[in-house]
């Protein structure tokens, strides 16, 4: 184990790595050859001053923290799954309280004495009064992470949160011996708790089909009962924290045809999970993770966080970040080893305040370090540089942090690696406490605050009982750049299904949606919604759903796409300004007047023309798209006749036979992207893992049809490729709108996550009768690909 010497001298605290930082400081100075490998500006190595910490200026005298190993993930999502090896399990691991005038510390509660006596304690909340700590606490390697209270003297010590009453039930869903998890809490302004759970059985798409948990937000009685869920994210939500006018911040991650690994973003949201807010990060199109949020005091708008990889993790270590979402920019401005790189840029949206250590926005796993030769270096493991988490705004210039002091300690193998610190915007920073055994996490002045307002907005009590919401748009046309008032008709409203746990196969050979080249979720439409000739739009959605839209033109085709989801709650009433992809822009001015969608009541989805039964469909509104049923039969019957197996027209096969994982056409249309661009949200067909990619706003008519040259050649009679057949007479009226929606899916192949999907299933099985070839690639009804738990035909 390293450890650190602290030496006590004039009553400051020195570490012994202070050395390093002046030495870089000075050798920086005159090193001229580096210039060239230098963008202007370059920031300098971290600065330590022989200064004590005076907690007059700082306006507390204690500090309340967490002390134990580093966490051992292997992603920044992975602490619940991997981040808690055997060995990070020891009895002084604990909660205990620093005292900045006499230079002590004192035990809150240890690991020694909860179950087990050797647990492991993540993430601490400190009450508005500062009189008590919440906290999540895993007893041993194969238990769940529990939500415990505790009094700041040390009294009172209680778990708070319990297994889940179907714990059995769900276990078996994910894996034997597996459990539920309740992680990071936080104090409610109303005296409840709340907390991210595993308890809604969600996994991470881009993971095996029963490999890792995707916790999503709840809230519970302080006594914890009356356990309510609060969000529906296909993926990880984190770290919950309260601002000051009662709303909660959080850590949301999400991907709706973008890569797996550019959407890592912070959100709002009411107490009791109504008006969903995106803050920051849904278009930054970098792989950063905006992790662990803290408002900063007298800003509305501003708030730090820690800046982080998507891998390899150890608890979310990386840079200290400053974000005014206020500023309504979508993106950061350039990295740090970038020319045009300017420290503390006040035209961009987020300021690097920690410089010498970033994540390059397309490069992953790992970090990017400043060398004293004055180049950044790659580092996967952490061990050229300085890193951070767990900031906490004193002033809106000094922040609280960890810090790992010697550059040379790998991210998470080092037990004692992190130190609390104090530092600024000018770059100092201030030692404030270490340890000689374990690290230092999760910094909080014991400082009652005032309790926030608490927050209970109105519902809808007609559309609750229906399990809906109310949604009204004012005007569509607001950041619809280049579409002409009059072209938008309708609403597409789908959903983005999450994988659950009882999607996990247990079979072999089987594939997972993992491996999908497109988008690694299904999505489906929950029916469309007129737009009025103003704009405007007035409908009901599905509550508890993660819902995204799509503007449709007269043809039902899309003209733009809402490109992440919105969770409404049952009964919440909604209301937009417009379709421009941020939420703090100022709306033009309206004509006076009521809007026309105003005039009448909700619209109800309803289903397309093609959907209506005299048109040959089932006459819902509700509609799984499924290639292999879908569309093949289309092509079966009026392309395959030129596009077939023997010297197919225009080097284009148009046939059915079942490949790996999809068939014939699909791949060849993907591959040329006829139907538009592909959004590869992992893998892909052509270009590797494009996770890093495609996470930026795009104008209106990118995607799907406008975009499509397929559908060109479908309808438009002037087009080349009609001068000898035209291709415009081919289809039904019926058969282009199904084509459409699917050109208008991302490349959609499988309806749902559920079923035998690899080609050897395509024939019986000798050793499993009651297995039905039918059950291949099986189009689920829409019950079915929207429900909790798998349909029979897939156990």
């Amino acid at each position: 184990m390293s450890k650190r010497k602290l030496v006590l001298r004039s009553g400051v605290l020195f570490v012994s790595l202070a050395c390093v930082f002046m030495a870089t400081a000075a050798r920086a100075a005159d090193a001229d050859q580096r210039l060239a490998m230098r963008p202007s500006s370059l920031p300098s190595a971290p600065t330590l001053p022989a200064a004590a910490i005076d907690p007059e200026v700082l306006g507390f005298d204690e500090i309340a923290f967490v002390k134990r190993k580093p966490y051992s993930s292997d992603h920044y999502y992975t602490d619940i799954n991997n981040g808690t090896s055997p060995d990070r399990f020891l009895s002084d691991n604990g909660i205990y309280v620093y005292n900045l005038r006499t230079r002590t510390e004192r035990p809150v509660v240890t690991a020694a004495a909860l179950p087990g006596g050797k647990g492991f304690i993540g993430k601490i909340s400190l009450s508005f009064d500062a009189r008590k700590i919440v906290f999540d606490f895993r007893q041993d390697p194969g238990s769940g992470f529990r939500i415990w209270e505790v009094q700041t003297d040390g009294t009172g010590l209680r778990q708070v949160s319990f297994p889940a009453e179907d714990e059995a039930d769900k276990a078996a869903r994910w894996h034997r011996s597996w459990h539920t998890d309740d992680i990071h809490p936080c104090y409610l302004p109303d005296g409840k708790v709340i907390f991210s759970s595993t308890r809604s059985e969600h996994t991470v798409l881009c993971g095996g089909s029963s490999h890792l948990v995707a916790p999503t937000l709840y809230r519970m009685e302080s006594d914890g009962t009356g356990i309510e869920r609060l969000t529906r994210s296909p993926v990880s939500e984190f770290c919950p924290v309260v601002l000051d006018d009662g709303r909660v911040m959080y850590h949301r991650w999400e991907y709706v045809d973008k890569g797996a690994r550019v959407a890592k973003t912070i959100w709002t949201m009411n107490p009791d999970g109504t008006r969903p807010l995106g803050l920051y990060g849904v278009a930054d199109d970098s792989t950063t993770v905006y992790m662990y949020p803290q408002p900063l005091p007298g800003h509305s708008h501003r708030f730090v966080c820690v800046g982080t990889c998507h891998f390899p993790q150890g608890g979310c270590v990386g840079a200290i970040m400053l974000v005014d979402f206020g500023k309504g920019i979508r993106f950061r401005g350039p990295d740090p080893h970038q020319a045009d790189y300017v420290p503390g840029d006040s035209r961009y949206s987020v300021t690097n305040i920690t410089p010498h250590v970033f994540v390059e926005r397309r490069t992953e796993p790992g970090w990017h370090f400043l060398t004293e030769q004055g180049a950044y270096v790659h580092d996967r493991n952490g061990q050229q540089g300085h890193l951070y988490t767990h900031p906490y705004p004193v002033s809106d210039r000094e922040f609280l942090v960890s810090y790992k002091v010697n550059p040379d300690d790998h991210y998470k193998d080092v037990a004692n690696a992190y130190a609390l610190y104090l530092i600024d915007l000018d770059g100092r920073h201030r030692v404030v406490h270490a340890d000689t055994q374990l690290s230092c996490w999760h910094p909080l002045p014991l400082v009652a605050r005032p309790v926030p307002p608490s927050v209970r907005p109105e519902r809808d009590p007609i559309a609750a009982a229906g399990d809906q919401a109310v949604c009204f748009l004012t005007d569509i046309y607001q950041g619809m750049d280049g579409v002409q008032p009059g072209t938008v008709k309708w609403l597409r409203i789908n959903e983005s299904l999450p994988r659950y746990w009882s999607t996990g196969r247990r079979w072999n050979p089987s594939l997972s949606s993992s491996s999908w080249k497109a988008a690694l979720w299904p999505r489906v439409q929950w029916g469309v919604v007129p737009v009025e000739s103003d704009g405007s739009a007035h409908f009901l959605v599905p509550a508890n759903r993660a819902i995204f839209l799509q503007a449709l033109d007269k043809n039902f085709r899309e003209l733009q796409r809402e490109r992440t989801y919105v969770n409404y709650a049952a009964g919440e009433v909604r209301s937009c300004t417009g379709c421009h992809g941020q939420s703090n822009l100022t709306p033009a001015a309206a004509p006076a007047g009521t809007s026309l969608a105003l005039l009448r009541a909700p619209s109800v989805p309803e289903p397309q023309p093609c959907d209506l039964v005299e048109h040959g469909g089932d006459g819902r509104a509700g509609q799984v798209i499924h290639y292999p049923t879908d569309i093949q039969p289309i092509l079966d019957a009026k392309c395959v006749s030129c596009h077939g197996a023997s010297d197919p027209a225009g080097g284009l096969r148009l046939t059915g036979e079942v490949t790996q994982f999809y068939n014939t056409s699909y791949e060849e249309l993907a591959r040329k992207q006829l139907a538009g661009p592909i959004i590869s949200e992992f893998t892909s067909f052509l270009w590797g893992d494009r996770g890093n990619h495609n996470g930026g706003y795009l104008p209106p008519r990118q995607l799907g049809c406008p975009a499509s040259p397929m559908i060109d050649i479908l309808v438009d009679a002037a087009h080349a490729k009609n001068a000898q057949d035209d291709h415009t007479q081919m289809l039904t009226s019926r058969e282009l709108m199904v084509l459409s929606r699917w050109v208008d899916s991302n490349y959609q192949f499988y309806g749902s996550y559920f079923g035998r999907q690899h080609p050897q299933w395509v024939s019986p099985d000798p050793a499993n009768p009651a297995y039905d070839p039918a059950d291949f690639r099986r189009k689920a009804t829409f019950e079915e690909a929207t429900g909790f738990l798998a349909p029979e035909w897939h156990r």
